[in-house]
């Protein structure tokens, strides 16, 4: 019609060219990226520490508040406490050898205080255990991370705080803001 073609056709070697350059060009870069991050040379001086202040802050609050502290280091002389703050004291061994994975089903016993005693919930009296599958966050963390390292019929005193109970804001009307709790724990079976 007009005699030529439209948009014109590309030289082979052209378009073998510009076949070949873009993954050239694309592989160039992740190497380079590779190189600058294997060297180190962005890395920061100490990765365990928070990279924001938010994180800082938010690390910073995990902290008892002193009077808190003093009745736990006065009731409980001698607990263990974990890199998440969770504190206990085992009471009875185990078997030392059944010890729930992730998502296993456990059946506990327990006995929930506040710190100063007063009382909170008691499956001993009622008789009847409490069964949840273990680390899935179907209680408090705490409790679910002493869970994972207890063996059947072992038995604890754990002192949970606020982080790993209930939170800064509690439940209204049953636990206050920023509680730390205690619970007798006895872990009864894993299924």
């Amino acid at each position: 019609m007009l005699g030529f073609d439209f948009p014109p056709a590309m030289p082979h070697d052209l378009l073998l060219m510009r076949t070949l350059l873009v993954p050239a060009l694309f592989g160039l870069i992740l190497l380079m990226i590779a190189i600058v991050t294997r060297s180190g040379k962005f890395a920061r001086e100490n990765p365990g520490a928070p990279i924001n202040s938010a994180m800082r802050e938010a690390m910073d609050m995990m902290v008892l508040p002193p009077d808190q502290e003093a009745i736990i280091g006065q009731l409980y002389p001698g607990a263990e406490i974990t890199k998440s703050g969770l504190r206990y004291l085992v009471t009875q061994e185990g078997d030392g050898v059944t010890i729930p994975d992730r998502g296993q089903p456990v059946a506990i016993h327990y006995r929930g205080t506040f710190l100063d005693g007063t009382y909170l919930d008691d499956s001993f009296k009622r008789g009847d255990t409490y069964k949840f599958p273990a680390g899935k966050a179907q209680v408090v963390p705490g409790l679910d991370e002493a869970v994972l390292t207890m063996s059947k019929g072992e038995k604890r005193i754990l002192i949970i705080p606020y982080w790993l109970g209930y939170g800064e804001k509690g439940v209204q009307g049953k636990i206050p803001k920023k509680t730390t709790l205690v619970f007798e724990v006895e872990l009864v079976d894993v299924i």
